[in-house]
């Protein structure tokens, strides 16, 4: 077997030889991918995302308390808060799936609103937007308008959920303030009325300076004395909720103290202790008490827990130590005022009370307005930077154009694959050098692929012939140039001695053997070479009909006795009288070269005349009275007749139309003739593609379109005297071209509404047996 190089061009030739079937498969593939997408299409599942940006507003109270080294897991926590309970419920109170005035705990304890909490809680989902402190609140649904509501209300909540914890601190001082203001209030009116009762009473106005700057002295301890056990009091109660035992969720709330001047170590620590409770709550609503999660939280609370107590103990044991020495001091000023008259000590203790009270009151009032004033500018950490639209297009459906282009990609390579299994498993020929390397011996010349079928546009009975004489009708075109190579090469063999007479056949029936007689007979007549065309296909002659010239008398008659050689044969003036007119005749030079030999009368056993000394005899005559003598013979493999005859002439040329038959019979035909000692010229290609021979054909078709060009105006030839024929050819291409994109883009359309249509009815029957969620 030849070797030769293989390259891409190989590959596009078997590609553009299986364009048809890779295109079936394009279309195929993307047709059920779209069509097994638009079955297999789940409900559709809308996702609405809304985002929310967290700034940390820190103190350096919170500073120096280590609240600042806490907020990289500020995000996180918040994470967490969103996807609570305290924010669902509140959220699906807002969207009416549970009623606003439903408390926290009755929402815990209906089974009904807890799905409606926990249904809410599964469409919601968060996540931190890379390299920012924004959490995206993403929400999914089967309705899109519910999947924007849920996002939205979601986010609107927690931010409102956000600024109260936040202030809560806040609100719960100036509850404490207000407390404490109205009781101060109300004690320093007390004061006032008793020390202007004393003074009516006893009719006393002032002191003296020493007795006035010693009961000061004494009072000031008192005060002092006072604002420590008071102080105590409150380390006390702060200390007892610290100690009250832990056994619930909401056990730990209780333990979060208001804010209390002059304890900003323990206000730390509590701020610390808020965000821990709020992250075990929303452990709670996934996992137990026994988990991990919440067991090492717990252990970081009561850690907090211990520090705060210790922190609280400290305080109280300052407290406690300043009151025994006030005590002591206190025990020596009351000796000293021991010898003042009661009249100047109730005086002057009544006076200390009113400016005690006038002093503390002034105090918690200008704290008060402190405290109103950051109430109204509470601290917002979260801001709703994006809220959620309504989407458009599912997630959990792929794009109708995704669809269709992968299928169209996985048709363009099962197409390839099958194309070159196809090739693979096809027996036949399809290059030109598996021919010469099957058969050994050369290719004599390709003849391209005809649309013979165009030719029947010509009017009158001459379309047949016009059909099959391309050489005479059509001079310049491809196939006229490629029987005058091969007319070159039969020239040079001719004059060899015993290069005279060739025998034209082929493996098996249409495979153009009387064309490429017919034209081979033309070619060398056109060039000035006497020629004769003997009919030796006697049983199925269509010679004669290619010209238009009578079946008898012909070879027939000649060996059975009845004519002589110079009656059967037949000249131009026989062409003349058949249906060729003058005006057909006269289209190319050298047909008078061109004498014929028909079959002659119809006979029974065409084998005994083929075989006849008389047939042999009249070959030989022939070969010596012509220049070239060319018999179409009968296909071998059908019938004998063919091997029988080939010892007569010098030369045998095999037709072989490529991709017709597989190889084997190629083989076994040419086998035949070696065997009866055929010398084997050569083989003719017949209705060669262009994918079969790409450079060859690359090259002649774009001179030859030139050529035509050129020679539009030109009286003679089949392109020449029939421009308008020629246009009506290519317009009828074209027209069948047009045709073929139409059928293609209908397919294409049908299938495309097909799966629109299919898409509705899937609609319909999810609104039906899957309702949407309220």
């Amino acid at each position: 077997m030849a070797q030769y190089d293989v390259d891409l061009r190989d590959y596009w030739r078997i590609l553009k030889k299986r364009k048809v079937m890779v295109l079936l498969m394009i279309v195929l593939v993307s047709g059920f991918s779209y069509f097994f997408a638009k079955m297999r299409e789940p409900p559709p599942i809308y996702q609405a995302q809304a985002a929310v940006k967290i700034e940390r507003r820190t103190s350096m109270a919170d500073f120096f308390t280590g609240g600042f080294w806490f907020q990289s897991d500020s995000i996180g926590t918040q994470a967490f808060i969103i996807r609570s309970f305290p924010v669902l419920a509140r959220a699906a109170q807002t969207l009416g799936w549970v009623p606003d005035d439903l408390t926290p705990d009755e929402i815990r304890g209906s089974e009904e609103h807890m799905a409606a909490v926990e249904r809410l809680r599964g469409m919601v989902s968060t996540d931190q937007e890379s390299g920012a402190n924004i959490l995206n609140v993403r929400s999914v649904s089967s309705n899109p308008r519910q999947a924007a509501d849920a996002a939205n209300a979601v986010a609107v909540t927690y931010r409102d959920y956000n600024i109260l914890e936040k202030n809560k601190q806040t609100f719960e001082t100036k509850a404490f303030v207000e407390e404490q203001l109205a009781d101060t209030d109300r004690r320093l009116r007390e004061a006032e009325s008793a020390l202007r009762a004393f003074k009516e009473e006893h009719n006393v106005v002032e002191l003296s300076a020493q007795t006035s700057q010693t009961l000061n002295r004494l009072f000031d301890a008192e005060s002092e004395h006072d604002a420590v056990v008071r102080q105590q009091v409150i380390v006390s109660r702060q200390l007892a909720a610290m100690d009250a035992p832990v056994s619930g969720t909401g056990s730990f709330e209780n333990l979060l103290l208001p804010e209390i001047e002059g304890n900003q170590a323990v206000q730390g620590l509590n701020k610390r202790l808020r965000d821990l409770v709020m992250e075990r709550q929303t452990l709670l609503i996934d996992f137990t008490e026994e988990h991990p999660k919440v067991v090492e939280l717990n252990d970081r609370i009561h850690g907090l827990l211990y520090g705060i107590r210790k922190a609280l103990r400290s305080r109280l044991a300052a407290l406690q130590d300043r009151e025994a020495e006030l005590k002591t001091r206190l025990a020596s000023l009351e000796r000293t005022a021991g010898a003042f008259p009661a009249q100047a000590l109730r005086l002057n203790r009544l006076q200390r009370e009113v400016a005690l009270n006038e002093e503390l009151y002034s105090q918690l009032q200008s704290r008060y307005q402190e405290i109103r004033i950051q109430a109204a500018g509470k601290v917002e950490e979260v801001t709703l930077v994006r809220p959620a639209t309504v989407p458009s297009s599912p997630i959990n459906i792929p794009s109708k154009i995704t669809v269709v282009a992968t299928g169209v990609i996985m048709g363009i390579f099962m197409g390839i694959v099958f194309a070159f299994v196809a090739e693979t498993l096809d027996t036949s020929l399809g290059a030109i050098e598996d021919v010469e390397s099957l058969l050994q011996v050369p290719v004599l010349g390709i003849i391209p692929h005809l649309k013979r079928d165009d030719a029947a546009a010509r009017d009158g009975p001459g379309r047949e012939m016009a059909r099959e004489l391309v050489t005479h009708y059509e001079p310049n075109s491809l196939a006229a140039e490629a029987f005058r190579s091969i007319r070159t090469n039969l020239q040079f063999m001719a004059r060899k001695p015993g290069g005279r007479s060739f025998l034209i056949t082929s493996s098996y029936l249409q495979e153009g053997k009387t064309f490429n007689s017919i034209n081979i007979a033309l070619s060398l007549a056109q060039s000035g070479v006497r020629v004769l065309l003997m009919e030796c296909d006697l049983r199925n002659p269509t010679v004669h009909r290619s010209f238009g010239i009578s079946q008898a008398p012909g070879l027939t008659d000649y060996v059975l006795g009845g004519h002589t050689a110079e009656d059967v044969v037949q000249t131009m003036t026989d062409v003349m009288v058949g249906r060729m007119d003058i005006d057909d005749v006269m289209m190319t030079p050298g047909l008078d070269n061109l004498h014929y030999i028909t079959c002659g009368g119809n006979i029974r056993n065409p084998s005994e005349i083929l075989n006849s000394p008389r047939f042999k005899s009249l070959v030989e005559h022939l070969k010596t009275s012509y220049d070239v003598l060319i018999i179409d013979a009968p296909p071998i493999l059908p019938v004998a007749d063919a091997v029988d005859i080939s010892p007569f002439v010098d030369s045998v040329i095999l037709v072989y139309t490529v991709g017709k038959i597989a190889r084997g019979v190629l083989k076994r035909a040419k086998s035949a003739l070696d065997k009866v000692n055929a010398q084997v010229l050569g083989v003719v290609l017949n209705n060669v593609k262009p994918e079969t021979g790409p450079d060859y054909f690359k090259y002649q078709s774009r001179y030859y379109s030139r050529e035509q060009k050129t020679d539009e105006g030109r009286s003679w030839g089949l392109l020449g005297r029939g421009a308008g024929k020629s246009r009506r050819q290519t317009a009828a291409g074209e027209g069948r071209r047009r045709w073929g994109k139409i059928l293609l883009l209908s397919i294409l359309l049908g299938l495309t509404l097909l799966g629109y249509a299919f898409q509705a009815e899937l609609a319909a029957l999810i609104n039906i047996y899957l309702p949407q969620a309220p």
